[in-house]
């Protein structure tokens, strides 16, 4: 596999950032805002003083002027926690380039977003029905590198259960951050049960899914066997015809519109990209319109 990042990469990311959308909890030291108000040197708002709270607070201006006592609130920052998983399925390594450097490409670009924001992000793989830990929590952006190089080891191979693996992380999701789920959603509905577990956990989740060209517009006539990676036993024998594609078409944008609609019932984020496609449109045109990077 080829290098998924270089320095061209890197400066490309500059001045940009994941797209939070909700104000959320998380460890201090961070620069994100939270729904908490604490220490920092951006203030927030006034409110009214209580009997225990600190007189060191007290705005004694307003009390000259109102002869009432208001504290000062500031605004609390915070270390976020996000969560980017890999789909590495059989399936992922296909296309060209294949739908799996694309997405490993686009994780550590979301990766390098969180570090650089002074954010903790962690990496999974998903394989049958097991979620693995690829990189521990990386903070930093030494760190990050470190875990780049071992996502540059990653073997894709056999199936997964995505809705099961999940399921069976031990990763609470209760510090605030965003989950991404990397995969072609080439799947049952397993897929479903997968974000209904991470917004649970009161993640803001994004779908991204990743397809070659062949998948979303093949252009076969004739007689081809097609061969499943994920379980040889489905390989067939089959004269393509424009009927025939036709039907796929038709089966593809159903699929797409079930996905489309299933994130939007449930506030989760959804794009898809091609791997014949730009990086640079990947990051900063879809993956901005859909509100994962500003």
């Amino acid at each position: 596999m080829k290098r998924i990042i270089d320095e061209d990469f890197i400066a490309m990311l500059e001045g940009h950032d994941l797209s939070i959308q909700n104000l959320m909890n998380g460890l201090f030291g961070g620069n994100r805002r939270s729904q908490a108000y604490g220490s920092s040197a951006e203030f927030a708002d006034y409110r009214e003083y209580v009997a225990g709270d600190e007189l060191k607070r007290v705005d004694w201006n307003l009390y000259a002027r109102f002869k009432k006592l208001y504290l000062k609130l500031f605004v609390d920052e915070r270390q976020l926690h996000h969560r980017i998983y890999f789909d590495t399925s059989a399936s992922m390594d296909w296309g060209t380039p294949s739908k799996a450097y694309t997405a490993l490409r686009i994780g550590a670009a979301l990766g390098f977003l969180a570090v650089q924001a002074m954010d903790r992000v962690t990496f999974y793989g998903i394989s049958g029905d097991e979620c693995r830990d690829l990189s521990g929590t990386v903070m930093g952006k030494d760190a990050f590198y470190s875990a780049v190089d071992g996502l540059e080891t990653l073997t894709f191979k056999g199936s997964s259960e995505l809705g099961k693996a999940i399921n069976n992380t031990h990763e609470s999701g209760a510090i605030g951050g965003i989950s991404v789920l990397i995969s072609d959603f080439l799947t049952d509905q397993d897929w479903k049960e997968a974000v209904d577990l991470m917004i649970q956990k009161r993640r803001e989740v994004h779908l991204i899914q990743v397809l070659s060209r062949d998948e979303i517009n093949p252009e076969v006539l004739g007689k081809y066997t097609l061969r499943d990676p994920e379980d040889r036993e489905l390989d067939y024998r089959s004269n393509f015809s424009k009927a025939n594609l036709k039907a796929y078409r038709q089966a593809f944008a159903y699929h797409q519109s079930e996905l489309r609609s299933f994130c939007a019932s449930r506030g989760a984020g959804y794009f898809t990209v091609c791997t014949d496609e730009a990086i640079e449109e990947m990051l900063f045109g879809k993956a901005v319109s859909a509100e994962v990077i500003q």
